[in-house]
């Protein structure tokens, strides 16, 4: 079926790069304030998809911009719906973080085929000097299913905008339950508005 997962409010060619520094901080503990560079090598395809400067020009731009999603992954820890309001996609810390994001074609990459086009081999250089480095090939969406835990931390986030907790904690439990749901009107009540 080929389906995934998207664990970012952003566009799937950003997904390598965002797992690939979630990866290094685990690894390696870093915050945005110690960053002094950051270096994307990427497929043609990718670079041209989301590898411009970062300029604030609304919604669509900041969601398709590998920059901006990095620095906010380092700022915030978090790239989903609540990262993309009016006053963050011109937050000068962001916009300054951003600026040290640099996109890079790599040829072999590229060569590699379609197949690879969101590969990335990121590269950090911290401040204290530390230089660290990761690849990845796939986005963690498309290498593994995601985890029942994600699921609902992902369901539980984009419904806490517009449902009461008491029922978001409802309707979990229902839709986790399904195969023993006597009357599927309790799930259509429980996602009226």
């Amino acid at each position: 079926m080929n389906v995934a997962l998207k664990f970012y409010a952003c566009v799937g060619s950003n997904h390598s790069t965002l797992d690939a520094i979630q990866e290094l901080q685990s690894a390696s503990s870093f915050a945005a304030h110690d960053v002094d560079k950051i270096v994307v090598h990427c497929s043609q395809v990718t670079l041209d998809h989301v590898g411009w400067k970062y300029v604030p020009q609304g919604f669509t731009a900041a969601q398709l911009n590998l920059s901006y999603c990095v620095a906010t992954l380092l700022l915030e820890g978090e790239v989903f719906v609540d990262q993309f309001t009016e006053a963050k996609l011109t937050d000068a810390a962001r916009m300054a973080l951003a600026a040290k994001v640099s996109v890079l074609h790599d040829p072999a990459i590229t060569a590699k085929g379609p197949k690879f086009r969101q590969m990335v081999r990121v590269e950090i250089v911290l401040k204290d000097g530390r230089q660290l480095e990761r690849t990845r090939e796939v986005s963690r969406a498309k290498q593994s299913v995601a985890t029942e835990s994600a699921v609902i931390n992902k369901f539980e986030t984009l419904a806490s905008h517009v449902l009461p907790a008491a029922r978001i904690s409802e309707l979990r439990d229902t839709v986790l339950e399904l195969d023993k749901l006597e009357d599927a009107s309790q799930l259509a009540r429980l996602l009226a508005a």
